[in-house]
Order: structure tokens, then C-alpha cells, then sequence
């Protein structure tokens, strides 16, 4: 009965899905005559758009949007998905269907015109006030109907409907808490039946849930108290020991769930993959792969190949000033030196050379007058320095040439700052964490005093960047690195 229901309401969730795209269209439609170009841009919007001429929307974007939806998962059961899964569904949909009727809008367009027999000719006219209202448009309305939903499907739990039972089998703290999610998240619609006591030790009840049996009752309560859902929880028993009540619950057709806390993350996000058919959860201490993250290097690579062409007289004239003053017409412009990338992978990185020829060959001598604490090694008036290469420094002008290195995506524009080899050897473990994000141009120790912040401060904002990373935060940091570059604060 219950995955009756649950079909049906994915239907009917659907079909009303259906429903809010095609009046977003038509919402969007008013709002550009009615609106948009009356008040805010009558000199732009001058013509009013007709409805006909952009009719193939109402049925494009309705198809758009409800197979974006169930592709993302959506549509899935409602109970465990958050608020946030549901809104990057909905906002993928939004785009996802606006570019498909943009790009059918151009293929409509006069050069592509379609005359259709007793309709004329269609899409001459696609308006673009439509086109850039439609996700706004759509997201909103989406976004009020899950809401709308959501409370639906609550009042419906307060007044006893819509529930799913558990039975638990397990004890300790993992039982309890278990138990303190259950009951902090009503919307999911679990109410605890029983719990069965895999180590024989737990009292008569646990946080007020009646301790049923042991494992031995377990088979035999289901038979007698069906439930519609059994948890294994297990802090007492191995998996081996549990491997038959999960098979004798899948040959009664009791759906079971088996929570992977193999350990107590605090950092890595657990993640379940397929390998054709073969579970694996992973715990990944970084972000996974989204929209955000693929728009962020998306943007790198082409910001990158922006400002080397924008930038390419400052490459020429930094590369002049650096020749001319060399000691020998042979002297290199620029420096590379192997670096650390993501999850520690050895790349070459590039520069402008600020630094005597063979710079690297001097530092054991120097090593005494290190300014910094840790592996690095940082010197105010290092005298390898070349008087031009002090000013590239101060202008950050050095740094241009890992444009190059983004563009080959080696680096990004904001991240971490890829160290060298002999630095990460003297890394403690919980300092390595930083190699898991791309390294970057400039970070939140750059931005933040530079040299004149030390070692474990440095690495703390790094993984300060990286748990809390985001496009705004990568957006504040350059712009604050505008202002670094400007001042030359924090500088050596």
C-alpha cells in the first residue's frame, strides 16, 4: 500500500510540476508586457511580445523541467531528501530548461524560421525579456510548491498518516543516536516500533523505545509485528553475524537499511557508489564535484586565458626589465620550480625569475636566517633577491606566468598555494589536508598578511578555505587580492 502511494504521489507530483512550467511561461510572458517593459526598460522592451510567437515554450519547458527534476533525484522519496538537495534540483531545472528554450529560439529565429501550415511563420520574434525572466521565474514557483508540499505531507504526519515503522536492531551510543535524528526529523515520517538489543545488555527501553527482544526475536517479531522497515545499527555483532537476518529479511520482503558509520567522521562527507552492483561508500574530505565547483574551473580556464592576453604587454615588460639586468645575456626570464598540486601530484610551476641564477643552490647557507616557522622558508632582505625582482615581487608581478599553469589547470585562480616536495616531507598529517583542492594563484593567507602570518596560521586558513569554500568566498578573496597587490601588504 505504502509503495502504491508512493507511486502515485510521484504521478501527481509530476503532472503539478507539468503544470507550474507551463504557467511560469505564461508568468513570465506577463511580467515582460505588463511589467518589465511599461516601468523598468520601455526604450529596450518597445514592442510587445506575442504569446504565438514563442508558444513551442509551453511545451518544451514543461518536458525540460520534470525530466531535469527526475534525473537529479527529485522526484525520489521525499522523506530524507534536504531542503538544499531539492533547491539545486530546482535551480538546475530552471537553467537547464531556459537554455533548451533559448536554443530552440534560435533555431527559430528568422535565419531558421519555421512555417507551419495555418500557424505562419513561428519563432521570428522569441522575446529576450522572456527568455532572461523564465528561471527566476521558474525557480520561485517551484520552490513555493515544494514548500507548499512539504507542509502538506506534515500535517498529514500529525494527524497519524503517511508514516513509515522501524523496527532497530543494535545498542550503545550508535543506537542512540540513531535514535536523537529520528526524532529531530519529524518530516521524514519514521516512527520507531521496537528495538531489538544486539548485545543483551540494554535495559528495558532506550530514550523511551521499548527494547522488544534479542537477535533471535528478530525474524520471529516480524513475523508477528510486521514492520516496514528493520535498521541495523550494530555496536555489538560483526556484519558476518548480521549477513543472515539481512538475507532472511530481503526473502520476507522487508526493506532493510544499514547505516555505514564504520568510524566517526568529522570532516570527510560519506558518499555511496556503484561498481556494478557492488556498494562502496566513500568518505570524501572535499566536495564533491557540482555545478558550483564545475563552473569554478570552468571560469579559471578562461579568466586565465583573458588575462594572458590582456596582460600580455606587462609579460613583455617584465620580461625585458628581468633580461636587461641580468648578469648574462643568458640568463632565463623565467623560473620554474617543481610543486605540489592537488592530492600532492608534482607539477611544474612558472614564474618570472626574481632571483640570482642557481638561487636554489644558496639556501642551505641562508637557512639560519629564516623569518618563518615550519618547512618554509621566507627571508626579509634575502640577498638572492635582484633589485627587479624585489619590485615583481612587491607588484605580485612574479606571479603572473601560473596564468599559464591554470590554463593548463595544473592550478586555479583561488586555492591553496602549492608548496615543494621538501616542505610537504615535513608536513604533519593534519597539514597534508590542504593538498586535497587544487592549488591557486592567491588564497586567504595571501589576503590576510602574507609573510607576516605564521606556519600553523597559514595552514589553518587554508583548510579555513577549503571546508568552507564556496564561489562567493573565491570572489571576496580576489577581490581582496586587488587590494593586496595594490598596497603590497604583507610583502617580503
Amino acid at each position: 500500500m505504502l509503495k502504491e502511494h508512493q507511486y502515485i504521489f510521484k504521478q501527481v507530483n509530476m503532472a503539478v510540476d507539468l503544470g507550474v512550467a507551463v504557467v511560469a511561461v505564461l508568468v513570465s510572458h506577463w511580467l515582460r508586457n505588463a511589467v518589465l517593459a511599461p516601468y523598468f526598460l520601455p526604450e529596450l522592451l518597445r514592442h510587445p511580445a506575442r504569446l504565438s510567437d514563442y508558444a513551442y515554450l509551453v511545451l518544451l519547458v514543461p518536458v525540460a523541467v520534470v525530466g531535469t527534476l527526475s534525473y537529479n533525484g527529485y522526484y525520489a522519496s521525499q522523506r530524507l531528501r534536504t531542503t538544499g538537495d531539492s533547491l539545486r534540483a530546482i535551480v538546475m531545472a530552471a537553467v537547464v530548461a531556459t537554455a533548451a528554450g533559448a536554443l530552440v529560439g534560435f533555431l527559430l529565429s528568422p535565419a531558421h524560421a519555421v512555417n507551419l501550415p495555418g500557424a505562419g511563420v513561428i519563432g521570428q520574434r522569441t522575446s529576450r525579456g522572456v527568455i532572461a525572466l523564465l528561471p527566476f521565474v521558474l525557480i520561485v514557483l517551484l520552490w513555493v510548491k515544494t514548500l507548499c508540499v512539504r507542509r502538506v505531507l506534515m500535517a498529514l504526519r500529525k494527524r497519524g498518516r503517511n508514516w513509515r515503522s522501524l523496527l532497530l536492531v543494535g545498542s550503545g551510543e550508535t543506537l542512540r543516536h540513531f535514535i536523537g535524528l529520528i526524532r529531530n526529523h519529524p518530516f521524514w515520517g519514521f516512527r520507531i516500533d521496537g528495538i531489538i538489543d544486539d548485545s543483551g545488555r540494554e535495559a528495558l527501553q532506550v530514550l523511551g523505545v521499548p527494547v522488544v527482544g534479542r537477535l533471535s526475536d528478530l525474524l520471529p517479531r516480524l513475523e508477528k509485528h510486521p514492520v516496514d522497515e528493520v535498521v541495523f545499527v550494530p555496536s555489538a555483532v560483526s556484519l558476518t553475524d548480521l549477513t543472515p537476518l539481512l538475507e532472511s529479511c530481503e526473502e520476507m520482503g522487508v526493506r532493510t537499511r544499514l547505516p555505514l558509520n564504520f568510524f566517526r567522521h568529522t570532516i570527510a562527507r560519506p558518499v555511496l557508489d556503484d561498481f556494478e552492483g557492488f556498494p562502496v561508500v566513500t568518505y570524501s574530505p572535499t566536495r564533491e564535484m557540482s555545478f558550483a565547483l564545475l563552473f569554478k574551473y570552468v571560469f579559471d580556464r578562461v579568466a586565465a586565458a583573458v588575462a594572458l592576453v590582456l596582460l600580455s604587454p606587462v609579460f613583455l615588460l617584465a620580461a625585458l626589465a628581468v633580461k636587461l639586468t641580468s648578469q648574462s645575456w643568458s640568463d632565463p626570464i623565467f623560473y620554474s620550480q617543481i610543486r605540489c598540486g592537488l592530492n600532492g601530484r608534482p607539477f611544474r610551476l612558472w614564474k618570472f625569475r626574481s632571483m640570482v641564477v642557481d638561487a636554489d643552490k644558496l639556501l642551505d647557507k641562508l637557512r639560519a636566517h629564516n623569518e618563518m616557522q615550519g618547512p618554509v622558508f621566507k627571508m626579509k632582505s634575502d640577498p638572492r633577491i635582484t633589485p627587479v625582482g624585489r619590485f615583481l615581487r612587491k607588484t605580485s608581478i612574479d606571479e603572473l606566468p601560473q596564468l599559464w599553469n591554470v590554463l593548463r589547470g595544473d592550478m586555479s585562480l583561488v586555492g591553496p598555494r602549492p608548496p615543494i616536495p621538501a616542505e610537504v616531507e615535513k608536513y604533519d598529517r593534519w597539514q597534508r589536508r590542504r593538498l586535497s583542492m587544487r592549488p591557486g594563484i592567491t588564497c586567504l593567507w595571501q589576503v590576510s598578511g602574507r609573510n607576516q602570518i605564521g606556519f600553523d596560521e597559514w595552514m589553518r586558513l587554508d583548510l579555513e578555505y577549503i571546508d568552507n569554500w564556496s564561489l562567493w568566498l573565491d570572489f571576496k578573496i580576489l577581490l581582496r587580492t586587488i587590494y593586496v597587490v595594490a598596497t603590497g601588504y604583507g610583502a617580503m
